[in-house]
């Protein structure tokens, strides 16, 4: 006879609520491709999507690990929708300086400072302007130890990316079709661009908006670099301006 699943109390239930509508609040006003979806929440956790959805609907209570690695993503503090984790995650913390036990592997995923380098031109005619001093930095999640992030400017891939936005490169991530990448060609030109697939030639890139031509084709020799775009992020996550 299975047995049957406690339903959360009200207490838990309001934590899972608090963290969906602050993943909601993450996702809002970008597409799909940018936006934090469960699959990705999935891969960063090890767990199926269906696990996912029972956490942000309140079918499971949230823990340590969920709470943690979420905050991470959306880049807000766990305290924001569950304060009883949070102060539990200090514990732990805490905890780890009491002991002379070896810690293993860390639960959290904690955001990291990643500066802008730069400024890429969003148009088939772009450029990316190294800065002489760095224009503030982001607080984000990456696992990438050499990302950067660049400011946007131009209008060819609104309303997906929208000038003065930022994007945070990610050298050491493998190229993903249907996502996003920054190019910097050979002659000089850098650009942010939809991959749309890549063979022993080249890459087939795409603008968003279609007034700067559907597809741009460059081959591997004009590429000086190729970089996957992990992240975009609005300008008030802007940190660090004077």
């Amino acid at each position: 006879m299975n047995k049957r699943k406690r339903e959360l109390e009200d207490w838990e239930m309001a934590e899972c609520l608090a963290l969906k509508a602050a993943v909601d609040s993450f996702n809002e006003g970008k597409s799909r491709r940018d936006s934090l979806t469960q699959g990705k929440i999935a891969e960063a956790l090890g767990i199926n999507q269906g696990s996912v959805s029972a956490y942000l609907n309140g079918y499971n209570a949230l823990n340590v690990k969920v709470a943690s690695v979420i905050a991470g993503l959306i880049s807000q503090p766990v305290e924001t929708f569950s304060p009883r984790l949070a102060e539990e995650i200090a514990q732990l913390a805490r905890s780890s300086f009491e002991t002379n036990v070896e810690q293993g592997p860390p639960i959290i995923s904690p955001t990291r400072r990643i500066e802008i380098v730069g400024t890429a031109q969003l148009g088939n005619d772009g450029y990316w302007v190294g800065l002489d001093i760095a224009e503030g930095w982001v607080e984000t999640w990456s696992r990438d130890e050499d990302a950067y992030a660049l400011r946007l400017k131009g209008d060819s891939m609104a309303p997906a990316i929208r000038s003065g936005w930022i994007a945070v490169c990610e050298p050491n991530h493998r190229l993903v079709p249907g996502e996003y990448v920054m190019v910097t060609t050979t002659d000089g030109q850098s650009m942010v661009k939809e991959l749309l697939f890549e063979n022993e030639e080249g890459v087939n890139l795409a603008s968003v908006n279609s007034a700067y031509g559907e597809r741009r084709v460059i081959a591997w020799a004009d590429i000086e670099k190729i970089h996957y775009v992990g992240n975009i992020l609005a300008p008030s996550k802007v940190l660090g301006r004077f």
